[in-house]
């Protein structure tokens, strides 16, 4: 079992930059843009599962099933109508103030306002996914940085590069306790920039392509690190030199806990080092991860969340489910999963030795017959 869990263009001058920035609206009239992630009850770190534009009246849809590495895709998706055909029988009566988002063949995006009911349930997040690689799970979301208008995002880019220049992508790691939004551009040429997705506190970034460097190391090569502190922070910018590198393919920008910035190169192999606890980590140093009393907080909510989902799937079973026969082995499977999980859960929840010890034994707990 697994363990782990249409904004409006603003653009801002500052010194001299542009730069995009998100314009958050008190309304939002639309809603399915934005960045959705899950959150891993166990270690408390939060995973960016997908990120969902509009365009031209569609929607783009970039995936990272597994929570790491880039955005992948494009994947095309549209507003289920009245009329359309789900490609399984709902658990529940949909609501109809509820909406969902059909994800091409790999599944939906549900829009739970007020708690309601999704063919699937409901969520408390106000987002709830039936999707393969993950699930039924509560999904939640943030604000886009501005909507396409990104830089560097997925290689749309105002800078062309030259012969002897290589690309790296960026990512931001936030060890604050504050929500950023994070771009860095060349002091040389402020079209060669991009913008990594806006963070919540003690998270990462998925990896933005593309920023470029001269392929031959060149000394005191100066970047500048524009940021905003979300929602309502002024712009500002750092200028900074970056370190030497050599066969680096990423750069990091480290927000750190008193909101100081620095930058170094991630080398190829680096970040599948493990920390003693068995939390995976990037040149050495742990991914964000909140403090424990607030990953204590999110197990236990989690906890809740599947132990209610479970008490629905017995209803549905007692009640029966006529002539659905996949209905039946949908519950029966569910119900399974949920089980299991909510052993872990409870077992890794009253464990005091390190993550690592503390999985085996819920691991041990949830295969038990």
């Amino acid at each position: 079992m697994k363990t782990s869990t249409a904004i409006a263009t603003g653009i801002v001058v500052v010194a001299g930059l542009y730069f995009a920035l998100p314009a958050l609206s008190r309304v939002s009239t639309n809603p399915f843009p934005g960045i959705y992630s899950i959150i891993d009850p166990v270690t408390g770190e939060t995973k960016d599962v997908l990120k969902v534009k509009s365009l031209l009246g569609e929607y783009v849809v970039l995936a990272r099933f597994t929570g790491h590495g880039p955005w992948t895709g494009p994947i095309y998706a549209k507003i289920m109508g009245n009329g359309d055909s789900y490609a399984s029988p709902p658990l529940f009566q949909q609501d109809n103030m509820v909406s969902a988002l059909s994800l091409d063949e790999i599944g939906y995006l549900y829009h739970t306002p007020g708690n309601r009911d999704s063919r699937v349930g409901p969520s408390d997040t106000g987002y709830i996914s039936n999707i393969a690689s993950f699930g039924i799970t509560p999904l939640h979301r943030r604000p886009l940085l501005a909507g396409h208008d990104e830089r560097g995002e997925r290689n749309l880019h105002a800078y062309t590069p030259g012969a002897g220049e290589r690309k790296v992508s960026v990512s931001t790691l936030n060890y604050s306790p504050r929500m950023i939004q994070v771009g860095i551009s060349s002091a040389r040429n402020p079209d060669n920039a991009v913008d990594t997705d806006p963070l919540n506190p003690y998270m990462s970034s998925a990896a933005s392509c593309c920023f470029y460097l001269p392929a031959q190391a060149a000394p005191q090569l100066e970047v500048k690190l524009e940021h905003r502190w979300l929602p309502k922070g002024k712009p500002e910018v750092l200028t900074m030199t970056l370190p030497a590198y050599s066969d680096a393919d990423e750069l990091l920008i480290l927000v750190q806990a008193d909101g100081s910035m620095s930058v170094e190169f991630r080398y190829p192999g680096k970040d599948l080092d493990l920390t003693p606890e068995g939390v995976k980590s990037i040149n050495g140093k742990p991914y964000p991860l909140p403090p424990a009393a607030e990953r204590k907080a999110r197990l236990a909510a989690e906890l809740v969340r599947r132990k209610r989902f479970l008490k629905d799937m017995y209803k549905l079973r007692d009640k029966g489910t006529g002539e659905s026969v996949e209905l039946a082995y949908q519950l029966r499977d569910l119900i399974d999963e949920y089980e299991k999980t909510i052993t872990y859960l409870e077992t890794f929840s009253t464990c005091t030795a390190t993550l690592a010890t503390c999985d085996k034994q819920a691991t041990a707990a949830a295969r038990a017959p």
